[in-house]
C-alpha cells in the first residue's frame, strides 16, 4: 500500500530528516516515489517509477542543500490502478486560476462515474483521476464559496466534496495550493494518517526505519515550527496524534488552521 508524507512550518525548511526515514518505506511500496515543494507560487516535483530505497536521486537529496520550502508533499507507491510509469507515479500537479496545485492519494477507488470538467487525467490512476475530479468541483464552486472571507466555510465545502469522493472507495490524501496543507483521513481509517508538530525547545529523536539519531536542536532555528503528517509514525518517542476517520486538517504557516473534527486553537 502506499504511503503519505506531509510537512507545513512557517519558515522554509529542508525535508532531510524526514524524508530520510520516509524513503525507506520504498521497500514495502517499491513501484514510484515523489516530493514535491514549493519554493515560491510555483511547485517543484521530483520524481521516479522505481523504489525510493534503491533510487540514487532520493538519496542525493538528503544532502541537496539548495531544497527548503515550507510546504512539502512526499508519496512512495504500490501499484494498484494503472502500470508502472513516471506519469502514474504521485504527486500530480495542475494549473487552476493561476494557482498551481499539488495531489498525493492512498488509497483505491472506483472512479468511473466521477465528472471531470476541463481537468483530464494524463495516466491511468484512480488518484490522478480523482485528482482532476476535486479541481473540477473547486472550479465550479459557488461564487459564495470562493469569495467568502471566512476561511472555515471553504474547508468546510471541501470536506464535504472529500466525503463525496470517499464514497467510491478508500481515500488518505494530502494536496496543496502552496499556501496550506489539506491532509484527508479516510472515513473508514484505512491504513492511517497522522500528524506530530515539531518546534522549540527541540531534542533529540530516533528514526523508525533506521537506526539513525539527531539532535534537533542542531538542526533547527528556534523560531522554526510545523507540523510533519505522515501515513504511520517516522520517529520514536515523539507525540504523534491519530487523524480521526474522515477527518480533513488544514495546516498553514506551520499552524493548525482548521479541523472538522477537532476544536481546534488559530
Amino acid at each position: 500500500m502506499c504511503e503519505l508524507l506531509g510537512l507545513c512550518f512557517n519558515l522554509p525548511v529542508r525535508p532531510d530528516i524526514s524524508f530520510r526515514g520516509f524513503r525507506h518505506r520504498g521497500e514495502n511500496n517499491p513501484d514510484g516515489w515523489g516530493i514535491a515543494f514549493f519554493p515560491d507560487e510555483s511547485a517543484q516535483i521530483i520524481k521516479e517509477e522505481i523504489s525510493a530505497k534503491q533510487s540514487k536521486l532520493s538519496k542525493f537529496l538528503l544532502d541537496y542543500l539548495e531544497i527548503e520550502a515550507p510546504i512539502f508533499i512526499g508519496h512512495v507507491r504500490r501499484a494498484s490502478t494503472g502500470g508502472i510509469s513516471r506519469k502514474n507515479t504521485h504527486p500530480f500537479n495542475r494549473e487552476l486560476n493561476g494557482t498551481e496545485y499539488v495531489f498525493a492519494h492512498n488509497g483505491k477507488l472506483n472512479h468511473e462515474n466521477l465528472e471531470l470538467g476541463r481537468f483530464k487525467p494524463i495516466g491511468e490512476t484512480d488518484s490522478e483521476t480523482a485528482f482532476c475530479y476535486l479541481l473540477h468541483r473547486i472550479e465550479n464552486a459557488p461564487t459564495d464559496i470562493l469569495k467568502s472571507m471566512n476561511k472555515n466555510k471553504y474547508f468546510d465545502w471541501l470536506a464535504e466534496r472529500l466525503e463525496e469522493i470517499n464514497k467510491y472507495g478508500s481515500l488518505n490524501c494530502i494536496f496543496s495550493d502552496g499556501k496550506y496543507l489539506l491532509c484527508y483521513h479516510d472515513k473508514d481509517g484505512y491504513n492511517g494518517l497522522c500528524f506530530v508538530q515539531r518546534r522549540s525547545p527541540y531534542g533529540k529523536v530516533k528514526l523508525v526505519d533506521e537506526d539513525w539519531e539527531v539532535n534537533l536542536a542542531e538542526e533547527k532555528s528556534p523560531d522554526q515550527e510545523g507540523y510533519i503528517v505522515a501515513t504511520k509514525r517516522l520517529t520514536k518517542a515523539e507525540h504523534w496524534e491519530d487523524f480521526e476517520p474522515g477527518e480533513l486538517v488544514v495546516f498553514a504557516e506551520g499552524k493548525i488552521a482548521y479541523s472538522n473534527k477537532r476544536d481546534i486553537n488559530v
